[in-house]
């Protein structure tokens, strides 16, 4: 079975609609390419079976709760097209970003209010993700890093942005990273004017800010 989760960079519902636009438009020999991905990702190769879209829960529609919704995209499937699934995940918490581990065995998403991140397995049983686990301890695990933004697989382990702090909410933020499983690892926060943490300014400012993240692999 293989699946992929729409590209992160958009909201889920504007993901969704961009999705469907898609499905109509190009015709089935027709392959997305993935960009922007981990380098140590599993590679796809030829027609993908599903599409996992982490979409916003809005009051007063449905459940009113985030979720992960799966959509059949294989066109030699009599459900080519049409929602097989739906998991929430318990309230709203502004779901953003998702992403696979390098095995593409699980699937992270992020909710950047309540800065939790969950976990689903997708290999499984790919038609029928399921929560595996709940990450509720982020903030205090990582040492005050809050809104988890991106998730990056890396060899093993996931990398997780974040976008702030508790302490002061100015925007300092950090990477985090954790097993595949979910058990952290390590804070690395980001350098600044007065604590460049090793790092070789370029620019005018290193002001501890942080939003997505690549990387480059070691030959």
């Amino acid at each position: 079975m293989k699946h992929v989760f729409y590209r992160p960079g958009c909201s889920p519902l504007r993901a969704l609609g961009t999705f469907l636009t898609a499905v109509s438009v190009f015709s089935p020999a027709a392959w997305a390419d993935e960009t922007c991905q981990s380098p140590y990702m599993a590679k796809i190769i030829g027609q993908e079976d599903f599409v996992y879209v982490w979409t916003l829960g809005v009051e007063g529609l449905g459940d009113g709760q985030d979720k992960l919704v799966t959509i059949d995209v294989n066109p030699g499937s009599p459900n080519y097209g049409k929602i097989v699934h739906t998991l929430s995940v318990g309230g709203r918490n502004e779901a953003h970003h998702s992403g696979f581990t390098d095995d593409r065995k699980y699937l992270w998403a992020g909710g950047l209010d309540t800065s939790k991140i969950f976990i689903f397995d997708v290999h499984t049983d790919p038609a029928q993700p399921k929560l595996v686990k709940t990450i509720d301890r982020f903030v205090a695990e990582s040492g005050g890093v809050v809104g988890p933004h991106t998730t990056y697989a890396l060899p093993g382990r996931m990398m997780i942005t974040g976008l702030s702090n508790n302490k002061d909410h100015g925007g300092r933020s950090a990477l985090v990273e954790y097993t595949n499983d979910g058990k952290y690892v390590a804070t690395h926060w980001m350098p600044t004017d007065e604590n460049l943490r090793g790092a070789k300014k370029s620019g005018k400012y290193a002001d501890g800010y942080n939003y997505d993240v690549r990387v480059l692999p070691r030959r």
